[in-house]
């Protein structure tokens, strides 16, 4: 990998204070492990997946909020080799090998065929989480315990876009775990921000209420530490047709940006960023 672990950006001396907002973008990453090359795959256009599972244009939308104030936390690993969104402990042994569909890491498609040449050994799967899992925990927790050292009170907002094929007709969800992680309070401004700017949010929709980070962090009764999930489907962010996303990706190819709606959705989160402090402090 090019870029430092974890990636964070704090906001600068010249711009807003650090306000008590985290941002973290678990599904940011698009590289591969170091040294990982084509033939490492069971078929050499695997090599694309380490970008195809990543959120699409991800980036582009939360990256840089620490210019709103918030801390920005991310990975540049593609979650296909670890996903931080996920309990450290979601994969399952075969014999000797680790299998995982959805789970910390992918060893296998959704059609059960394995992604890679060789199988992943339970060792060589600790060696990694020790390495890329367990940092961006200990991060992020450390950016967190800042925060409430300075306010008393913190927000945790897990940033994603989502797959036009599972979001389906779904633009913005809001995930909670149900009321559970964050107060709704904090929730109203955002659905607000993006109703305003004319899209559809939707709250807590099954599959999206709520990843490992946010149900870890979420513990606004006992800790005053609100944790909320955003989903915004990348169909969206592209003008490529839905249809044809999963098969340009495939090919390696970049799907091409809806800037206007990218920059829209920009604002909602930046307008988000700004006002969610003063909500924070009121409830206290």
């Amino acid at each position: 990998m090019t870029q430092a672990f974890p990636i964070v950006k704090c906001p600068d001396a010249a711009g807003p204070a650090r306000s008590p907002i985290l941002v973290s973008i678990p599904h940011f990453g698009t590289q591969p492990l170091p040294g990982m090359t084509a033939k490492d795959y069971c078929e050499p256009w695997f090599e694309t997946f380490a970008y195809g599972f990543a959120d699409t244009f991800v980036g582009d939308l939360y990256a840089g909020l620490h210019e709103q104030g918030a801390t920005v936390l991310a990975t540049p690993l593609s979650r296909i080799f670890v996903d931080v969104n996920r309990r450290r402990d979601d994969f399952e042994m075969q014999g000797d090998a680790v299998r995982s569909h959805r789970g910390v890491v992918r060893t296998h498609t959704i059609r059960d065929a394995p992604i890679f040449a060789k199988p992943l050994r339970r060792d060589q799967l600790e060696a990694r989480l020790k390495t890329y899992y367990d940092p961006y925990y200990a991060t992020l927790e450390r950016l967190l315990g800042e925060i409430h050292a300075a306010y008393g009170y913190a927000l945790l907002i897990d940033g994603h876009t989502g797959s036009p094929r599972r979001m389906k007709d779904y633009e913005i969800i809001i995930g909670t775990r149900r009321g559970a992680t964050c107060d709704e309070a904090l929730v109203e401004p955002i659905t607000t921000i993006f109703t305003r700017r004319g899209f559809e949010v939707h709250h807590n929709i099954s599959g999206y209420t709520g990843g490992n980070l946010v149900v870890t962090y979420g513990k606004p009764i006992s800790d005053r530490q609100h944790a909320v999930q955003l989903e915004i489907n990348a169909s969206l962010l592209m003008t490529t047709p839905r249809q044809e996303f999963i098969a340009q990706v495939s090919r390696g190819e970049v799907p091409a940006k809806d800037e206007a709606n990218i920059a829209r959705l920009r604002a909602c989160l930046q307008e988000s960023a700004l006002a969610l402090p003063a909500v924070l402090a009121a409830l206290g």
